[in-house]
């Protein structure tokens, strides 16, 4: 696992041009500058390889296998002490695997089609520090079955992650993962590179919802 992270922290750096590139996702004072700028929070949901539902989002595979792991939905916020926030309009998302370096697209209507990720809810955090107006609502209206319904606002800025808040997240790969699979997820503004906000073990018993192994 350790080298996965490695040579995917590299594929990045090279893919992006990170190394020379001055980022362009934060705002104010980012903690990208000193080290870890984002970590998911709690425990990592995940689905199997199935069409349908899958919490508050509609899901579709380009390949349903029911004996694998197809998406994830998990939690994600600033490190404690940051200041500004970050800009998820601007953010790529990787999945790093035994296979490569995965980039998924964002996505902003249901159904969710693999791969892509989408921001599929928004919590407050307490918190002394204050947030700007104009956010996100903090549910999104349950999906239709192929309908296209939107699943964020269009509200100026409203997709930044303020340090009061948390992004919930869910994420889908183009191949679906085996029992015993690993893989990380990985968010980095532009012309940065992050440490992985996860690490996923897969478990040998696929099941429609699992809490997941991660780190």
């Amino acid at each position: 696992m350790i080298i996965l992270i490695v040579i995917g922290h590299v594929a990045i750096a090279t893919l992006t041009g990170a190394l020379a590139t001055p980022s362009k996702g934060m705002v104010g004072t980012f903690a990208g500058e000193s080290g870890y700028a984002l970590r998911h929070v709690g425990s990592v949901t995940g689905f199997s390889a199935v069409n349908g539902n899958c919490s508050d989002v509609t899901i579709q595979y380009q390949k349903q296998k029911p004996g694998n792991l197809g998406a994830v939905q998990m939690n994600v916020a600033l490190f404690i002490g940051d200041m500004g926030g970050v800009d998820f309009d601007e953010v790529n998302l990787y999945v790093i695997n035994s296979d490569g370096v995965e980039k998924i697209p964002r996505k902003t209507v249901q159904p969710l089609q693999c791969p892509g990720w989408m921001i599929t809810n928004r919590f407050d955090m307490p918190s002394t520090t204050s947030s700007p107006e104009a956010k996100l609502p903090k549910n999104l209206p349950a999906a239709n079955s192929g309908g296209g319904k939107i699943a964020v606002s269009t509200f100026t800025r409203a997709d930044i992650l303020y340090p009061d808040e948390q992004f919930e997240l869910t994420i889908c790969q183009t191949n679906t993962t085996p029992p015993y699979g690993q893989f990380t997820i990985t968010v980095n503004p532009p012309g940065s590179t992050q440490p992985p906000v996860a690490l996923i073990s897969v478990p040998a018993d696929i099941k429609p919802v699992m809490t997941l192994g991660s780190e």
